[in-house]
């Protein structure tokens, strides 16, 4: 009777995760290499709202928001990212606060949170729309020869811009033509070490050694300004300054140099990546919609007229800011969030053995038909202060959640509708036809190739 009785206590909680048999030895790895975005959205239309692949990586993935909050927020302590994707990222960004947990993450945490307060993103506008207008003055050219040029790269440029300016007072655009085919490379090679069996890192290979002298191309401008700024007289704002000038709370002692370069490259590579992403994106799905375009124009138009916005006018650029939650629903920059399970736990009846690996992502959990009518389609006005009060918290998570949302989103969603506002007072950009825009589910997700577009005077 005690022998039925233990058996019934070490009984897993919960049913099986179903899930795709798959290859018969490497399971769904394959499948998701090839394509994850699709191979997931192919699994929850067929399975539900979690799903569990096979293979040598073994996951499973959690798509209604219950379940995504159970994760990020309710259950948190018991999720954390999982080892193999710590130790990669830590290849780029070392110990800083993109890779770590717990109680190491929560002192980088507090370490950079001064950087981010409102007071001084508010300050951060006006660099904004300068930098903005800068790119806006190259412009001319393409509008008066009718020639298309890349976007996406546009994007980028401006963005990594604004950061450099923002974060860093520095300036530079001399060495664009470095940093973004590092920055590139860097995330594209991190991306298959993630999702290959075996790891790319472990041999003498091309990209491997192309990956460390990006690395080194990147460390040599971070540890300048890290330079620049101890020779100073470290009182300034920005974030290599503030780095510089935290003092641990217990021992008094100050950051290393090599500790002020893992936290500055997580957000000189992220910072700009995601931003980026989200504005390309903006404008291809403003090109293919274009009285969406058209009624933010309307708006543009009458809270700025010609003149440039300031951060009073943000707020009141309401549909330009949903064009922006929008896109960011249908092409989330960080479409993937990993995570571990400690202990065993129970998701929606389900059990999730320890050890277990879980992805969220928000590319499908955005088009979830139970909290999105029409979850396909491009509607900046479904975002409406109703519509976003009823929302389930975490229907919709571009920016993460829980403990560990963005420490950037305030600074994105205040340099991104000044952007897509000064952008449009000026211009109207149109897809360049014979150039095919496909998302490229990497580190995050942007087009694959070149966003090719023409611009016309407006």
């Amino acid at each position: 009777m005690s022998q039925q009785v233990e058996t019934t206590l070490a009984r897993p909680k919960g049913r099986p995760i179903p899930g795709p048999r798959g290859n018969f030895l490497l399971g769904s790895i394959r499948d998701i290499q090839r394509d994850n975005i699709q191979t997931f959205m192919d699994a929850w239309r067929e399975y539900g709202d979690i799903v569990h692949f096979r293979g040598p990586l073994t996951i499973n993935l959690l798509v209604h928001p219950d379940y995504v909050q159970h994760v990020l927020k309710d259950n948190t302590r018991n999720y954390t990212r999982p080892k193999f994707v710590q130790d990669k990222l830590k290849s780029i960004v070392g110990d800083g606060l993109v890779a770590n947990e717990g109680e190491v993450w929560l002192r980088s945490r507090k370490l950079t949170q001064p950087a981010f307060h409102n007071e001084i993103v508010d300050g951060l506008a006006a660099i904004f729309a300068e930098t903005t207008g800068e790119m806006l003055e190259t412009w001319d050219g393409y509008a008066v020869r009718g020639e298309p040029f890349d976007v996406k790269s546009a994007m980028m440029q401006m963005s990594l811009t604004n950061l450099a300016r923002a974060l860093f007072k520095a300036d530079l655009r001399e060495e664009l033509e470095r940093i973004e085919p590092a920055v590139q490379f860097a995330l594209a090679h991190t991306q298959k070490r993630l999702t290959s069996p075996v790891d790319p890192q472990r041999f003498p290979l091309p990209s491997v050694k192309k990956f460390e002298q990006g690395l080194k191309t990147l460390d040599s401008i971070i540890y300048r300004l890290i330079t620049e700024r101890r020779q100073g007289d470290g009182q300034g704002d920005d974030l290599v300054s503030l780095l510089l000038s935290a003092r641990d709370a217990e021992t008094g002692e100050g950051m290393t140099d090599e500790q002020v370069r893992d936290e500055v490259i997580g957000f000189f590579i992220a910072g700009h990546e995601t931003v980026s992403s989200a504005l390309s994106w903006a404008w291809y799905l403003l090109a293919k919609n274009p009285d969406c375009w058209r009624k933010m124009k309307a708006e543009v138009d009458e809270v700025l007229g010609d003149r440039r916005p300031t951060v009073d006018d943000v707020p009141r650029l309401s549909y330009t800011t949903n064009v922006l939650w929008e896109a960011m629903r249908l092409y989330p920059p960080i479409f993937v969030l990993m995570r571990c399970a400690v202990e065993d736990d129970e998701i929606g009846g389900f059990h999730v053995p320890a050890g277990s690996n879980i992805v969220l992502c928000a590319y499908v959990t955005h088009r979830h038909p139970d909290f999105y009518p029409n979850p396909e389609g491009f509607d900046p006005d479904r975002f409406t202060p109703e519509f976003v009060k009823n929302l389930h918290r975490m229907a919709y998570f571009p920016f993460s959640g829980g403990p560990r949302k963005c420490i950037g989103h305030s600074f994105a969603m205040m340099e991104m509708p000044i952007v897509l506002a000064m952008v449009t007072q000026r211009y109207r950009l149109d897809l360049a036809p014979g150039y095919p825009v496909v998302p490229e589910p990497a580190i995050s997700l942007r087009p694959r190739d070149p966003l090719m577009m023409t611009v016309e005077r407006v």
